[in-house]
């Protein structure tokens, strides 16, 4: 009867099986050990990037991004050929949206190849670069900014609070009678 087993196998052979723990695990002679290499990969809470959020920087935090952003955005370019003037435009710091998506794609790098990161964090980093390109291919191609800025038209928001007061209470009223709960007999 065949088992799947060579019987044929020395188990000399095999260090694992009759060699020490140390030999197996280099380094490592005891459960202690074990700990001790784990909390070492474990980065300070201080060194795992933060997310950016723009609108509640500091002038002081805003004028370290903007450099930083900068430098990282003209890595991307040079990096990835296909991220070209109708992806990113040469005026991409005048357009909130540009920056924004910028700086969540370069804070997403950081994040996805740091030590601690799992093996397949690149890899969602480069769907991001995917989906980023592509939103911002349709931004630039709506902005006309491909070689060089066209200022947009500032439409002005909605702020009747009249109005936007008076629909919030027709919403509300609608979904109140919508999902009333019978009450029981």
């Amino acid at each position: 009867m065949d088992d799947g087993i060579d019987s044929g196998t020395d188990v000399e052979q095999i260090p694992e099986i009759n060699g020490p723990v140390e030999e197996a695990t280099p380094g490592v002679n005891s459960l202690e050990g074990l700990l001790s290499q784990y909390r070492e990969s474990i980065p300070d809470f201080d060194e795992i990037p933060i997310a950016t959020h723009w609108p509640s920087m500091s002038a002081d935090e805003a004028q370290i991004n903007w450099v930083n952003l900068f430098k990282w955005v003209e890595d991307l370019r040079s990096r990835f050929s296909h991220l070209d003037h109708h992806v990113i435009p040469p005026c991409w710091w005048r357009h909130n949206g540009h920056v924004e998506a910028l700086s969540a794609l370069r804070d997403h790098e950081l994040v996805s190849f740091m030590d601690s990161a799992p093996a397949s964090a690149p890899l969602d980093w480069f769907r991001a670069l995917r989906d980023i390109s592509s939103m911002l291919r349709s931004w630039t191609s709506e902005n006309s900014c491909s070689t060089s800025h066209v200022e947009q038209p500032v439409v002005p928001f909605m702020s009747n609070s009249k109005e936007i007061d008076d629909y919030i209470v027709r919403d509300v009223t609608n979904r109140a009678r919508q999902y009333k709960i019978p009450s029981e007999p």
